[in-house]
Formats: structure tokens, C-alpha cells, sequence
């Protein structure tokens, strides 16, 4: 004797699995993820990771050791007689090698670099600025004594 509904079990059957399947999956997929995550999550801190060392190994062995040598030639602006134009193309040279590097790089860091450099520009400026200044106080101190030794010549004319 053969069931009379054989057709409407099968296909109840087969919806059920599916359904059934559907069910697993929706709950196993996340479980994937979640479990996942933490590899990919690892890879991408370990890129970052990457960066950051080749970043912090530039600044250690290159960056620094530029701004050292800026610093070399910033000190010596202040020490007397020394050729000025000499420590200007000397500073320019150095500050434009510092900054080859970030000419277009528009992320922080380039932007942090570029900062640095131009402030090391400035300083430049700044400390010819002083020289010039002081070049001209000497030069007005020496018009003064010539001043006040012509007006001692002629108060002596005059007086004597």
C-alpha cells in the first residue's frame, strides 16, 4: 500500500531541508566572520605595524641625522667670522635634500616634514636677519664715533 500524499511529503521534505540548511547557515556565516576577523584584523596591524618601523627607522637614521647636520651649520651663524655665504649655500643644500623626499606627499607626516624643513628655513632667515642687523648697528656705531669726533674737531675750532 503506497501513501497517497507521497508527493506532498517529498516536497515538504525537500522545504524543510532547505529551509532546514538555510537555518545553519544563517547562523554558521556570522560565526565564520566573527571567527575570521581577528586574522584579518591581525594582517592589517601588522601592515600598520610594517609602516610605522620603516617610518620610525627613516626618521632614526635619516631624518634625524639631517636635522643634526642643520643644527651644525645653525650654530655656527652665531660663532664670529665666519663666511655667512659659505654657511647660507652649505644650509640650503642640506634643507632642499631634507625635503626632496615630501615634495608631493600630501599625508601628515609629509606635511610634518615639510614643516620642519620650512622652519629650519626660517631660522635661516632669521639668523641672517641678525647678522645684517648687527653688520648695520657696527656701521652706525661707526658713523656715531666719526660723528662725535667731527663735532669734538669742530667744537674745538670754534671754541679754541
Amino acid at each position: 500500500m503506497e501513501p497517497l500524499n507521497k508527493k506532498e511529503r517529498t516536497s515538504f521534505l525537500l522545504k524543510f531541508s532547505a529551509a532546514f540548511i538555510i537555518g545553519i547557515l544563517i547562523v554558521l556565516i556570522p560565526f565564520y566572520f566573527i571567527l575570521s576577523w581577528p586574522e584579518i584584523e591581525n594582517d592589517i596591524m601588522t601592515k600598520d605595524f610594517r609602516n610605522m618601523q620603516i617610518q620610525m627607522k627613516y626618521q632614526k637614521d635619516v631624518f634625524a641625522v639631517q636635522i643634526d647636520s642643520v643644527m651644525m651649520i645653525v650654530n655656527k651663524y652665531d660663532i664670529a667670522n665666519q663666511d655667512v655665504d659659505k654657511l647660507n649655500a652649505d644650509l640650503g643644500n642640506l634643507l632642499s635634500e631634507m625635503e626632496k623626499p615630501f615634495v608631493n606627499d600630501t599625508s601628515w607626516s609629509g606635511r610634518m616634514y615639510k614643516n620642519i624643513v620650512k622652519s629650519f628655513i626660517d631660522l635661516k632667515k632669521a639668523k641672517n636677519d641678525k647678522i645684517k642687523s648687527e653688520n648695520e648697528l657696527k656701521d652706525c656705531k661707526q658713523d656715531l664715533e666719526k660723528a662725535k669726533e667731527a663735532a669734538d674737531k669742530s667744537k674745538d675750532t670754534m671754541g679754541g
